[in-house]
């Protein structure tokens, strides 16, 4: 598959086959992610790969986290309940993806949470996954709203939790959106 052609058809995947990801095929996808550059090659990113007893508590923390939201997607989807629904459904589940991986961001110098370095490293992963076969989608609705929670369940300190990856099997097709016209600006060309 060509890069080009990789990033094309990259989609965020909401559903999910509940068939197992073979461990040396997320091993591969991980790998990959670790060559995205990072400030001062510092490389200071951490997954947490969850599958099991532990993402079935991880989707408890997920499901607890919808009230939070639901009173702004009642008000920005109030003549679209199958949204809504929708969107509860992903929170409880996700998707019924079989693997939950957590993307953490490491720090910089400064004591500055690096959100960008770990940013590039999940584009690789999500591209890398997508090559492999696998849908990915990136998630931070639970992030926002249970960080603590999830960090307490995993026993991590110290990182910054940026998002949370289903990854599995696609049980569908994303529509393919237009791109916007418009966003790129040429200057002394």
């Amino acid at each position: 598959m060509e890069l080009s052609e990789t990033i094309k058809g990259r989609r965020s995947v909401r559903k999910f086959k509940p068939d197992a990801v073979n461990r040396n095929v997320i091993e591969s996808v991980l790998e990959l992610a670790t060559w995205a550059p990072s400030a001062m090659n510092r490389q200071d990113w951490q997954f947490v790969v969850v599958q099991g007893l532990m993402k079935e508590e991880f989707l408890k923390i997920s499901a607890s986290a919808f009230d939070q939201f639901k009173p702004m997607l009642e008000k920005t989807f109030k003549d679209k309940p199958k949204i809504i629904e929708g969107m509860k459904l992903f929170f409880e589940t996700c998707g019924g993806a079989p693997i939950i991986i957590l993307a953490y961001a490491g720090k910089l110098p400064n004591g500055q949470d690096d959100v960008w370095s770990i940013s590039l490293s999940v584009q690789n992963l999500m591209l890398a996954a997508y090559e492999a076969g696998l849908g990915t989608v990136w998630t931070d609705g639970v992030v926002f709203a249970k960080e603590k929670e999830i960090n307490d369940l995993f026993g991590i300190q110290g990182k910054k939790l940026v998002c949370v990856i289903p990854l599995g099997y696609p049980a569908e097709e994303p529509r393919k959106p237009p791109r916007r016209e418009g966003v790129i600006q040429w200057i002394g060309f």
